[in-house]
C-alpha cells in the first residue's frame, strides 16, 4: 500500500468525521449540506489519486482494463472509509438505505471518468 493511498484514506476518514459530526451539532438541512460537500471532497481526492496512480504506473493509451482497475481500487475504498466513519460519528442519524446506491453510483461515475482521463491523457504510447 502506497503512502499516497494511506494519506488519501486518512483524509477521507477525516472528511467522514466532519460530515457525520455535522448531524450532531447543526440542524438537519445544514448537516446534509455539509455531508454532501465533504463527500464531494472525498470524490475529488479519489479522482486525483486515481489519475496520479495511472501516471505513476505509466498506464499506456489503450490499457483500459488496467486504468479501470486502478480507478476502482483508488475510489471505492476512499468512499467506503468516508461512509463508515460518517455513520459511526453521526450515531446512525445518516443511515438511509436509499442513499448508499446513489453515493456508490457517484463513485462509479468518478472512477470511470478518472480511468478515461488517466488512459486518454497518458503520454505513453501503446
Amino acid at each position: 500500500m502506497s503512502l499516497t493511498f494511506v494519506v488519501s484514506l486518512a483524509v477521507s476518514a477525516t472528511l467522514g468525521v466532519i460530515g457525520g459530526a455535522a448531524f450532531r451539532w447543526t440542524f438537519p438541512e445544514q448537516a446534509w449540506n455539509i455531508f454532501v460537500a465533504t463527500f464531494l471532497w472525498t470524490l475529488m481526492a479519489a479522482a486525483g489519486t486515481a489519475i496520479a496512480r495511472c501516471s505513476r504506473e505509466r498506464v499506456r493509451r489503450g490499457q483500459w482494463r488496467r486504468g479501470l482497475w486502478i480507478a476502482n481500487i483508488q475510489t471505492f475504498p476512499l468512499t467506503t472509509a468516508f461512509l463508515v466513519t460518517s455513520a459511526v460519528v453521526s450515531a446512525g442519524k445518516i443511515f438511509v438505505p436509499e442513499l448508499l446506491p446513489i453515493l456508490y453510483g457517484c463513485t462509479l461515475v468518478v472512477a470511470i471518468t478518472a480511468a478515461v482521463l488517466g488512459v486518454l491523457a497518458s503520454p505513453y504510447r501503446k
